[in-house]
């Protein structure tokens, strides 16, 4: 019976839920693509992964900023051009793409939401064009 149960519990148990991705698995499932940031259901913003650790980033209704991305530890940090200090997350695999816990935020906080999207964001500002 013991042994029956064990597959059966691991079948149930993703086995990313949890575990950081690293920085070389962070960029292999991002680079090229672009994915929305959501919280309790609503997007907030789409970011496009560029490469050499490169980023479009912008929130919902507003202007394209660039930055870039590295790791910190298990932490994935964004640094964009008109950030004082990075967003630092740690990233783990969901069923959907990827869950993002602030590494500030305190315990408890329900993370944030990141998925595919076919779509690069919509940069209305200055850099349409560029």
């Amino acid at each position: 019976m013991r042994a029956l149960l064990l597959p059966a519990l691991l079948a149930a148990t993703p086995a990313f839920a949890g575990d950081p991705v690293t920085a070389d698995e962070f960029d292999a499932l991002t680079l090229g693509r672009s994915m929305s940031w959501s919280e309790s259901g609503m997007v907030y913003g789409l970011e496009q992964y560029l490469p050499g650790r490169r980023v479009r980033w912008a929130a919902v209704g507003e202007d394209c900023t660039l930055g870039h991305w590295y790791a910190d530890g298990p932490a994935i940090c964004f640094k964009y051009e008109t950030d004082v200090e990075p967003d630092c997350w740690i990233i783990t695999r969901s069923a959907t793409g990827f869950d993002a816990a602030y590494t500030t935020s305190p315990p408890g906080t329900p993370p944030v939401t990141v998925a595919v999207t076919p779509d690069p964001p919509a940069c209305p500002g200055p850099e349409v064009g560029s």
